[in-house]
């Protein structure tokens, strides 16, 4: 009976730990302005922690958190070396189970003179 009990104790924790957990992957295009602008993968996962607000973590962005509203959602993020804000849009949410979705975001890295524009095209997955 303890068996079962731990069982479920640890079912329970699991489907509250992985509850609105979602992974992406982008492509990063940056130094729009450049002859040769720079082309990068990025990888993150964020959690939901209502509807329209979620907090995460993206390899380009750093600790990136977002506000939506509809298909659309503000970002803010924050790095070691660099704070971002920017504009994102969902184009295709779908999916049972696994739900996948398709979005484009622009966010603005940096402050001042040495701010760079980040263009990003996003494939999440999500729980």
């Amino acid at each position: 009976m303890k068996m079962v009990k731990n069982i479920a104790i640890v079912a329970c924790a699991a489907s509250f730990m992985f509850a609105n957990v979602s992974f992406h992957m982008g492509n990063n295009y940056s130094g729009l302005d450049a002859a040769a602008p720079t082309v990068a993968t990025s990888y993150g996962a964020s959690w939901a922690l209502n509807g329209t607000t979620s907090v995460g973590f993206d390899s380009t962005l750093g600790m990136l958190m977002t506000f939506g509203v509809g298909n659309a959602s503000l970002r803010m993020g924050w790095s070691a070396a660099d704070t971002s804000v920017g504009l994102g849009f969902t184009w295709w949410n779908g999916g049972d189970g696994l739900n996948t979705s398709i979005s484009t975001n622009y966010d603005l890295v940096g402050t001042g003179a040495d701010a760079d524009g980040n263009l990003s095209m996003v494939v999440g997955f999500g729980f």
